[in-house]
């Protein structure tokens, strides 16, 4: 693990293997360690960047309100400080909340983003979305992390021979910090993308889980509106992508490089 100091947080991060530049985001309440089959197989051909977002991880925590645009200044200042532009953003979820900011905000750092399982924006325009979100906030208030690690690992991985990967996962949302992880939550609601990020000029991969939280017609109706995107869906995956399917993933990740990358030849891929 290394660590940098940005105007903002400390942040933790990892680096493995040479050539075009990737950067992955992890999701609320996880990590880089879930990155790790990703990380094994993109660095055999990639120079891969993970870092822990602020409130995550081994990096700083949150002990004040957070915004999304201001998670995406931290990750646009360590591409900066680290000398990675137009490297290829790969984000989950919160990471690829933060990636459309930067497409939007920062467009000239990115030679590709790729989202999974994630939107645009996070809109509270109904009562079920609302009802959802009241209720994970009362059962880390009444309940802690633990049960609530629980219940999402269940949910996430929900087949028999998944139950290392619920495990796992569970372990790791009940160790965040609870203060940074409500901050991180509330950072979410409610955000939008500026209306920018319809007009990036950079290649956009959105893969969507087919059993993710949100239908697929919503990921399809805002790839449509993206300037050069394109969906890919991924087969028998809930919301962790890369841990319940790494190696669908992994094949669509590393076309989407060879297709798009501006750096360097990369090899047929080879599971």
């Amino acid at each position: 693990m290394n660590f940098i100091q940005l105007n903002n947080a400390r942040i933790a991060y990892v680096r493995e293997g040479q050539g075009v530049p990737v950067l992955l985001l992890h999701g609320l309440g996880s990590s880089l360690q879930d990155w790790q089959p990703q990380i094994n197989d993109l660095s055999r051909y990639a120079q891969v960047w993970a870092l822990d977002l602020r409130g995550h991880g081994d990096s700083q925590a949150l002990r004040a309100p957070v915004t999304v645009a201001e998670l995406a200044g931290d990750v646009a200042e360590f591409i900066e400080t680290v000398g990675i532009q137009d490297c290829i953003l790969v984000g989950i979820s919160m990471g690829g909340m933060i990636g459309f900011e930067l497409l939007a905000r920062r467009p000239e750092l990115l030679g590709g983003l790729v989202v999974i399982n994630s939107a645009p924006s996070f809109p509270l325009d109904s009562w079920a979305v609302r009802f959802k979100v009241a209720t994970r906030l009362a059962m880390i208030r009444l309940l802690g992390l633990k049960t609530l690690g629980h219940v999402l690992a269940h949910k996430l991985f929900p087949h028999p021979e998944q139950a290392d990967l619920r495990r796992r996962v569970a372990q790791r949302l009940a160790s965040n910090d609870r203060v940074s992880y409500l901050h991180a939550l509330r950072a979410i609601l409610g955000w939008a993308a500026p209306d920018s990020v319809n007009q990036a000029d950079v290649p956009v991969l959105v893969v969507a889980g087919d059993r993710d939280y949100t239908p697929l017609a919503f990921k399809q109706a805002y790839t449509a509106q993206l300037l050069n995107a394109k969906l890919e869906v991924v087969c028998d995956s809930g919301h962790a992508t890369p841990l319940d399917q790494p190696e669908q993933l992994n094949a669509l990740l590393h076309d989407f490089i060879r297709r798009d990358c501006p750096f360097t030849e990369v090899a047929a891929y080879v599971p």
